[in-house]
């Protein structure tokens, strides 16, 4: 079950990365009104039951929303044993109140190739024992893709990392287009910190929508799932209606010669992670 295969306002996945308590509950309430139906959350962002408290009070079929997790430690390293990664990932069903989870990614590649292969296994036995359906990766570069051929007999099927027209990664998009591996973009309007670049403002104003509408857009021409946060409903609802237009090809060139790669990242600590 991918978030790419979804059509309209429910191929983009909301974020709830930062949003806590009543926040949390009422942007994914909004979300999954504005015809979002993916929602990602994670165990280092301590609001898994905020989550579940909002899939409980939404009209919205279970069956038709497709939940996220990742696991990691709080400080995103990988769990070191078996155990260590196993135990929690059920501790994150309770929380989520959930018998299953549709999709679970290792939240960071970390610095320890043991540990990703012991947190590998652990996903693994999840999805032998139905507990979650689809397993993936956040935050690996290229080298720990080709290091999974040594111990994942089941490979990744997602990859989620930061992407956007400054940040494009492209060994890694590259690599995982040829792999057949999903790819989900996070930090897609990198926190609005692009709001007043030229050419942005630009395409915006040529194609008479917000620059958020515009970078939401790039993404999906790309072919990548956007991920997508916002506790504001009107903005959650503006970025999600972005079906009524296309960039042409030579807009996208353009977008894509603002590539800075690395330089260009919000999180450029989790870019040097991936890097290896």
């Amino acid at each position: 079950m991918f978030t790419a295969h979804q059509p309209g306002a429910a191929s983009i996945v909301l974020g709830t990365y930062g949003l806590h308590g009543s926040t949390c509950v009422n942007a994914i309430l909004n979300g999954l009104e504005a015809g979002q139906r993916s929602i990602d959350t994670a165990q280092s962002y301590g609001n898994e039951e905020e989550f579940g408290r909002a899939i409980e009070r939404s009209p919205i079929p279970r069956s038709e929303i497709i939940v996220t997790t990742k696991i990691s430690t709080p400080s995103r390293a990988n769990p070191k044993t078996f155990e260590e990664a196993y135990n929690p990932a059920q501790a994150s069903l309770s929380r989520l109140k959930r018998s299953y989870v549709d999709i679970c990614l290792i939240h960071a590649p970390g610095h320890d190739t043991s540990a990703r292969c012991v947190t590998w296994e652990a996903l693994k036995r999840l999805v032998e024992e139905g507990i979650v359906k689809t397993i993936g990766v956040s935050n690996y570069g290229v080298c720990h893709l080709l290091e999974m051929d040594d111990y994942a007999n089941i490979p990744p099927q997602i990859i989620q990392s930061e992407l956007h027209p400054w940040c494009q990664q492209r060994n890694l998009t590259a690599f995982c287009a040829a792999k057949r591996i999903d790819i989900q973009a996070y930090c897609c309007l990198v926190r609005n910190r692009k709001a007043v670049h030229r050419g942005l403002l630009s395409l915006a104003n040529n194609y008479d929508k917000t620059t958020s509408q515009i970078l939401v857009r790039y993404s999906l021409q790309k072919g990548w799932t956007p991920v997508i946060r916002s506790s504001n409903a009107e903005h959650l609802r503006a970025n999600t209606d972005v079906f009524d237009f296309t960039i042409e090809d030579a807009d996208m060139v353009s977008m894509d010669s603002w590539n800075e790669e690395r330089l260009g990242a919000v999180i450029e600590g989790m870019i040097a992670q991936a890097e290896g």
